[in-house]
């Protein structure tokens, strides 16, 4: 099977739809999405399918016709394991590493890294 937190751009723009709702018909699922990006109703049905395959969502049929998508991940534990994977791979595990990196080159603001400072100064 898998990996459940495997999970692709495409794919993560439909769990990112049911995250926000809960549960959703394949109707809806679309209709949010072409808010955003044009996916045609049978590339949708694809990528769900893949995702139940992976056990990232599960189908439950309401009636004899309708099906509501629910997922099994939680959006909290998908990115812990996102930024466990991307520290890993591009900065050896450490965040030091990764903020430094951030700090060096400008990507934060003077009010965001004073919060740093003020959240590692409160942990003394």
């Amino acid at each position: 099977m898998p990996d459940k937190y495997d999970i692709t751009d495409a794919e993560l723009e439909i769990m990112q739809v049911l995250w926000k709702n809960k549960e959703c018909d394949l109707n809806s699922i679309i209709e949010e999405l072409n808010g955003e990006t044009d996916k045609n109703r049978n590339t949708v049905k694809t990528l769900l399918r893949r995702l139940i395959l992976k056990g990232s969502v599960e189908s439950k049929k309401i009636n004899l016709k309708d099906t509501v998508y629910v997922p099994r991940v939680k959006k909290e534990k998908f990115l812990s394991n996102q930024n466990d994977s991307f520290l890993k791979k591009l900065y050896n595990g450490k965040t030091g590493n990764l903020l430094l990196n951030f700090v060096e080159n400008k990507k934060v603001s003077k009010e965001e890294l004073q919060k740093l400072i003020d959240i590692l100064e409160s942990e003394d």
